[in-house]
């Protein structure tokens, strides 16, 4: 459901705009006008935190460069970027479900099919 997690999801992150007046329409930013933006300009809570982008990581490439000959393949552990320690399994990441972007797991989850029916979930 993209990267970040959700990340059209206009009602978490306070993205995009919205029709603002009953009778001047007119159009404002839907998280913060000139005064909120000064009031978070070093904090804002509805940005994507470190959980919904996942923790970055790199790979144990010394393992595989130093690796005695062996009948095995040796492996590459990922390591996290953010505290340096050995990372059991990886569950998400930049481009991480563009092979699966058709698939109804994904479509159950997007912000931009809330609401749809069950026929137009199937087209």
């Amino acid at each position: 459901t993209g990267y970040p997690t959700r990340w059209e999801d206009q009602t978490k992150y306070r993205g995009g705009w919205v029709v603002d007046g009953q009778r001047q329409k007119s159009l404002r930013l839907r998280l913060q006008g000139k005064w909120g933006t000064l009031s978070n300009i070093f904090y804002n809570p509805y940005l994507p935190t470190l959980d919904d982008y996942f923790e970055p990581w790199t790979y144990d490439y010394q393992n595989l460069i130093n690796a005695p000959l062996a009948d095995e393949q040796p492996t590459a552990r990922a390591i996290s970027m953010v505290t340096g320690k050995y990372m059991d399994t990886i569950e998400a990441g930049p481009n991480w479900d563009d092979d699966l972007g058709g698939s109804q797991v994904y479509a159950n989850n997007d912000p931009n099919f809330d609401g749809a029916s069950d026929e137009e979930m199937r087209q």
